[in-house]
């Protein structure tokens, strides 16, 4: 069944916004380096201009160093910080395009909620493939703001009590799932993906507690193939350490966009 016209303008309404934001948004990938953890030290480096190396002004709930997005420049140095801006803004646009698309019966504060979510994933995923972080910076502020984007959807959408409930069982489901999966093996789970965890969970839960476990099978699925692809590819090895974080999100997202599969799986 074709979209309707509604869905088609909403797509490209959201698409627009996911670009812009996306180019203000992906201003601060460069402020996170590759992070090498040793025996002696006290975490990763905090986000700071590639070109001077000031420390990036960041405050702790502020989900984005407003003087940095919103002139390009580093307070600094005055030196504009050089940034993918093209790619994730045109992977913001794809991701809330698609949410648009798919997404029809959704009310506004909805697709609000979950444009937010697009938008912060495709960040996130960025930086975790270019320097294996999922820095506190983005990860930690991103909680109350979705916490309050939900809650505001609950308050408009169909049965909007019932799917707040699920979203915070989901969040605190999976995050104990992963953070159970890091006590158990330390080395095969970062705990930056611990942290992310609660946050997708918040979002799956939603949709339906089903799309938790569909949504989590997914990261580790698309995970394990990924990595499979590179070592016959002889790009990697057995040991090889790849990114998990862009996975969980890839997996998360796709869930929400498309549904959860199980029902007809199990039926």
């Amino acid at each position: 069944m074709p979209p309707s016209l509604a869905a088609v303008l909403t797509a490209v309404v959201l698409a627009v916004l996911g670009g812009a934001a996306g180019a203000f948004a992906g201003r601060v990938v460069p402020l996170f380096h590759d992070y090498e953890p040793g025996p002696d030290d006290a975490g990763p480096p905090p986000p700071c201009c590639p070109h001077c190396g000031a420390r990036v002004a960041w405050r702790r709930w502020a989900p984005l160093p407003g003087r940095l997005v919103g002139t390009g420049r580093c307070a600094a140095c005055a030196v504009r910080v050089r940034a993918p801006i093209a790619a994730v803004a045109s992977l913001a646009a794809a991701a809330l395009g698609l949410l648009g698309l798919l997404r029809p019966e959704w009310s506004p504060l909805e697709l609000l909620a979950f444009a937010f979510f697009g938008l912060w994933g495709v960040l996130l995923a960025v930086i975790d493939a270019r320097t294996r972080r999922l820095p506190n910076p983005l990860v930690l502020p991103a909680y109350p703001v979705a916490l309050v984007l939900v809650g505001l959807a609950s308050l408009t959408a169909r049965n909007g009590y019932g799917h707040l409930v699920g979203a915070l069982i989901g969040m605190a489901g999976l995050a104990a799932f992963y953070w159970l999966l890091w006590f158990i093996y330390p080395a095969g789970m970062g705990w930056g993906d611990v942290k992310l965890s609660g946050l997708l969970g918040l979002y799956l839960g939603w949709t339906g507690l089903g799309a938790v476990v569909s949504g989590t099978f997914a990261a580790f699925l698309l995970s394990a193939c990924f990595g499979l692809v590179l070592i016959l590819l002889g790009r990697a090895t057995r040991k090889t350490q790849i990114p998990f974080g862009p996975f969980m999100l890839i997996g998360a997202f796709a869930v929400i966009l498309l549904g959860d599969p199980l029902p007809a799986l199990l039926g």
